[in-house]
């Protein structure tokens, strides 16, 4: 008789201890399978504090460097995403710097720039000193950087500030060989002489 309780009572404890890890089981929340792939998938490398360079073998005088706070690229689709980018292109005659809040890059081509775009060109002498102490400079919202093409784009309003003026209009095409730039739409014009010039 006192053997059979025995048996009764660890039946009943490992009975209990059973249901105690099926409870735990059904409470302790997992991720779908999905989840985890889309977490692990969202980039393959990343980098802070970063500077890249690109020079031209064909045109050394020619320099692109890149400066980002953090980098995150994703071997499989090709999309790199960044943040505080800082985008310097350098010529014989002009240093242009572009910087913006965010960015993002697919298949390794055009930049879209997002979040404060300013654009700030500085016009050089043949001796690289600076011309002009005040810059040109163009803000906007959104920006695309076609590095291959050397062309900027944007469907957003454009404020462009040159000694003497400022210029407003919506969208932009700009060629970063040639220098020249169009305002799409609604351009607006405000000349702005300098004190020594006003009557």
């Amino acid at each position: 008789m006192h053997l059979s309780t025995l048996r009764i009572s660890l039946f009943t404890l490992v009975l209990g201890l059973v249901s105690l890890w099926v409870i735990n089981q059904e409470s302790t929340p997992s991720l779908p399978l999905s989840a985890t792939d889309n977490t692990s998938e969202l980039y393959q490398w990343s980098t802070t504090q970063s500077t890249t360079w690109e020079i031209s073998r064909d045109q050394p005088d020619k320099q692109n460097t890149i400066q980002t706070a953090t980098w995150h690229y994703n071997d499989t689709t090709k999309l790199s995403q960044f943040t505080q980018p800082t985008i310097i292109l350098t010529t014989p005659k002009t240093t242009t710097i572009i910087r913006s809040q965010t960015g993002q890059t697919l298949n390794d081509e055009a930049v879209q720039l997002s979040g404060n775009v300013q654009i700030t060109q500085y016009s050089l002498s043949d001796d690289n000193t600076l011309q002009d102490s005040k810059p040109n400079t163009l803000t906007t919202q959104n920006l695309t950087y076609n590095a291959s093409q050397a062309e900027l784009l944007s469907r957003d309003t454009i404020t462009l500030t040159q000694t003497g003026s400022v210029t407003t209009g919506v969208g932009l095409y700009a060629d970063l060989e040639s220098g020249q730039f169009q305002l799409i739409s609604n351009v607006k014009s405000t000349y702005q002489p300098n004190a020594s010039t006003a009557p």
